[in-house]
């Protein structure tokens, strides 16, 4: 089940860069491109002019694991499908359908389209090809011939691979928390991936696959890196999911057409909820992901994939009787110990500096 976990994004994620006008005032000094970008929607201010740092501290754990339970509910509800004998590849074209439906028919209620020019047709393209497409064949073709457990380490590289990326690009300041934040996941990664997909011994594989499977996590680090720093003004996060869910239907059906497999879409009528499950998950999963990209950057929303790995564990072991031990325990408290980092560096910060006021 986890060879999946980080996979399959649909492609559909994206932020808006504008910078707030109302509200707080932002100090400009030192500020990164990431750390300016998203910054549209006003945020309570204390006295100082500035965003409380334990609201947003407190929002950003909050919307990580609920992100992070969003993307591993959804592997689940992959299995469960499987489980009825539904493809992976069914499920996942049928899922990226329903999603065009969904926003759609929001876009129906609300007279809103997506816009249509040069820039951000550049964007959906650019979005699909690097979140979905090409992950997505690379993934087909060196997954299989990976142990599982070999594969989750190498995706599990994502989060520091976006963050060497946003720092190469000036989107993000490699800083000491967000290294030893990310080094900590990385090692929650390896106890999940240890205690649920090694058998004892890593089985005979073909190492030539090896190198080509960091395509996949250097692939989805550049989307994530893309969509925070390029993100078009004139769309907004619904345009985007509509446009990406219904270009990604179109090549779906085109692919299964010209293939001749279009009947195989009938397997959904297996298992229809968990199909509609995951269609209705990632619509919210796209919401929160955006805003987390947009006010916390692209580094932080990465870190949300160490957090559904411990979910996908946790949650095969009591639905699907997936071998679990102390090690995914272990992990669970290494994961939370690495979510506040951040906010018990803020707050030994405002002590210090509070002391030398």
């Amino acid at each position: 089940m986890l060879n999946r976990v980080f996979g399959m994004r649909f492609s559909l994620i994206s932020t808006n860069v504008e910078v707030v006008e109302a509200g707080c005032q932002l100090r400009e000094t030192g500020m990164t491109p990431a750390e300016k970008s998203g910054l549209d929607t006003p945020q309570p201010c204390d006295h100082s002019g500035e965003p409380p740092a334990s609201s947003r501290s407190g929002l950003k754990v909050g919307l990580l694991i609920l992100l992070g339970f969003l993307w591993s509910f959804r592997i689940v509800a992959i299995k469960e499908a499987s489980l009825a004998g539904i493809s992976t590849q069914v499920t996942v074209s049928a899922s990226i359908i329903g999603m065009a439906i969904v926003f759609s028919t929001i876009a129906l209620i609300r007279a809103s389209w997506p816009p249509l020019d040069r820039a951000t047709i550049t964007f959906y393209i650019i979005d699909g090809i690097l979140g979905f497409v090409m992950p997505f064949i690379l993934e087909g073709v060196v997954a299989p011939r990976l142990p599982v457990f070999v594969f989750v380490v190498i995706i599990s590289t994502m989060p520091v691979i976006t963050l060497a990326l946003a720092a190469a690009t000036g989107t993000e300041r490699v800083t000491a928390i967000k290294l030893l934040t990310i080094g900590l996941g990385f090692c929650v990664a390896l106890l999940v991936a240890f205690d649920t997909g090694f058998s004892g011994s890593v089985p005979h594989f073909d190492w030539v696959f090896l190198l080509p499977a960091f395509g996949v996590p250097v692939f989805y680090a550049a989307n994530t890196v893309f969509v925070a720093s390029r993100w078009p003004k004139s769309a907004d996060a619904i345009h985007v999911g509509q446009a990406q869910a219904l270009v990604l239907s179109v090549a779906a059906l085109l692919g299964f057409a010209v293939s001749g497999s279009l009947g195989e879409l009938a397997e959904v009528g297996r298992n229809i909820p968990a199909v509609m499950s995951i269609s209705l998950g990632e619509g919210v999963a796209l919401l929160i992901y955006l805003k987390i990209i947009r006010d916390f950057g692209a580094t932080t929303v990465a870190f949300a994939n160490y957090i559904s790995l411990v979910f996908a564990a946790v949650l095969g072991g009591l639905l699907f009787g997936d071998r679990l031990t102390w090690l995914s325990a272990a992990a669970a408290l290494l994961l939370m110990l690495a979510l506040s980092i951040p906010s018990l560096h803020a707050k030994l910060r405002g002590r210090i500096d509070a002391s030398s006021a």
